[in-house]
């Protein structure tokens, strides 16, 4: 990360690349063996990680990386322009959310050979103009409106929410306490949520899944929230808790309790649901925190494939679906013998992401993070924020 504004430092976090490349691989592989199903191919829940703790670390990553942004341009230039920021974002990232969309809606599902089995006549016949509306509006998908190889719309519907509120936080509150206290309000409005329900006896006016989506929706918010909380801790200069976070042994205790949360809940529990993901991406916010900020850290992941897979992993998010669709079909093609059918498709599925993110990153998006630059004050090449 830098920023050449007059008064703003140079500032780069080390290993967040190697995170967000991490995060994208166990989203990537928990979905190929998740798509398979609707193409009725025997799967195989083999990998441990189940796909939304890749999302739990992006989140926790993004609210602790985006928070620093902030604090860093006040810091430089003594306050935060709301209108740059919301800029930057759109350019960031609504250009490829709405490229997978409308592909999606339009383009994907009319292609016979991609076609989504049941799914895609689903959606052609719930797509209604409130539908496209919710989709395009990037609001959460309260109609259950599902977009096959665009359904993970809804982690980016997620921190744009999150996003519309949070640099405003952070302007109008400034000092540690209060920040902190803001953060973890939302880290904790599932629960208050529940207490207003059952003190005003809301359950008996607003449907039931109506609360329950709002509850999920909070939830993720305060995924994010986590990792803004140890952004205040970095930039407020909590000297006690970087002692205690940058220890080898909360280190070390974050990572078997982490592997013990997992362990549970798929060879014990055989559920994804068993941790609350607020408690995963408060242990990924610890990770990050580390990673990013302690010197002694042993999540070392300052590598070049991983840096390379960490630049474009915006795109291994949005694009993977297609890409596994894809594979899937060339994979039943080609040969029935089950072995090296799926041989084809994680190959192909790996290999066709990684391909279309760096074009997409390089000629695709590169064109809006040029434009973003303008409003960062970069005048060179600019290396993704979340």
């Amino acid at each position: 990360m830098e920023n050449s504004k007059p008064g703003v430092k140079h500032v780069y976090f080390p290993n967040l690349n190697g995170l967000r490349s991490i995060g994208a691989g166990i989203v990537m592989i928990g979905h190929i063996e998740f798509l398979k199903i609707f193409w009725k191919i025997p799967y195989y829940q083999w990998f441990p990680i189940p796909g939304k703790i890749g999302v739990a670390l992006f989140f926790a990553l993004s609210g602790f990386l985006i928070t620093s942004l902030l604090f860093q341009e006040e810091t430089g230039t003594g306050t935060i322009k709301l209108k740059d920021f919301y800029v930057r974002r759109i350019l960031r990232i609504w250009p490829l959310y709405y490229l997978i969309i409308l592909s999606g809606l339009f383009i994907f599902n009319s292609i016979d050979f991609l076609k989504m089995p049941i799914l895609s006549e689903k959606m052609h016949e719930h797509m209604t103009f409130t539908n496209i509306v919710i989709a395009l509006l990037i609001i959460p998908n309260v109609t259950h409106f599902y977009i096959p190889y665009a359904d993970q719309r809804w982690s980016i519907v997620v921190e744009e929410l999150f996003y519309l509120i949070q640099p405003m936080i952070v302007k109008t509150l400034k000092r540690r306490k209060p920040l902190l206290v803001a953060f973890s309000i939302i880290v904790v409005s599932p629960e208050l949520l529940s207490l207003l329900v059952y003190l005003f006896r809301l359950q008996k006016h607003i449907p039931e899944n109506i609360l329950s989506a709002i509850a999920q929706q909070l939830e993720y918010l305060g995924c994010i929230a986590t990792g803004c909380i140890f952004s205040v801790l970095y930039f407020q200069k909590d000297r006690l808790s970087k002692r205690f976070i940058f220890s080898r042994f909360t280190q070390w205790g974050v990572l078997l309790i982490l592997i013990a949360c997992l362990a549970l809940g798929k060879y014990v529990y055989n559920t994804d649901e068993l941790i609350d993901y607020r408690l995963y991406s408060f242990l990924f916010a610890i990770v990050v925190f580390n990673a990013s900020q302690n010197p002694q850290t042993i999540f070392k992941l300052e590598k070049p494939v991983l840096n390379f897979l960490g630049k474009i992993s915006y795109g291994l998010y949005m694009y993977h679906p297609v890409c596994i669709g894809l594979s899937i079909v060339i994979a039943m093609a080609v040969t029935s013998n089950l072995i090296i059918m799926n041989l084809i498709i994680y190959t192909g599925s790996i290999g066709f992401t990684i391909l279309v993110s760096w074009l997409s990153y390089r000629y695709f998006e590169g064109f809006f993070l040029r434009l973003k630059s303008k409003f960062s004050g970069r005048k060179k090449k600019v290396a993704m924020a979340s």
